[in-house]
């Protein structure tokens, strides 16, 4: 949201599971966790995409979207074929300890343990 760019391309998994917390959110407005898969890691710039129209989003440009939107087949199809052959330099990969610092020191001001992005794996 507000990065200007997509960060990849990721297949969920399973269902969501409202009984987790992650306590890595931002905010405290979400809940739950669902697993997903990566399947492309690289940041690719909104102008890439904006030419893409969603009829089932009032024919806004795929970059006016918000998370959990519907991509239809034909759109998708283009998106990833962007995403394929775009040639990028950095990925979500290189700001982890950037994330993981802000993570912590958001963290101690609320008062709440640490979850790292890792912890569901144990």
């Amino acid at each position: 949201n507000a990065s200007g760019q997509f960060c990849g391309v990721a297949e969920m998994l399973g269902p969501v599971d409202f009984n987790k917390s992650m306590n890595f959110w931002q905010q405290d407005k979400w809940n739950g966790f669902f697993p997903v898969k990566w399947h492309i890691i690289k940041d690719v710039p909104n102008p890439q995409f904006r030419h893409i129209i969603l009829e089932n989003n009032e024919n806004k440009p795929v970059t006016n979207s918000r998370d959990t939107q519907e991509v239809k087949f034909l759109q998708g199809a283009e998106m990833l074929n962007i995403f394929k052959n775009f040639s990028c330099k950095t990925s979500i990969l290189d700001d982890f300890d950037f994330y993981e610092n802000r993570q912590k020191v958001m963290q101690d001001r609320r008062g709440k343990p640490l979850t790292t992005s890792l912890d569901h794996l144990t």
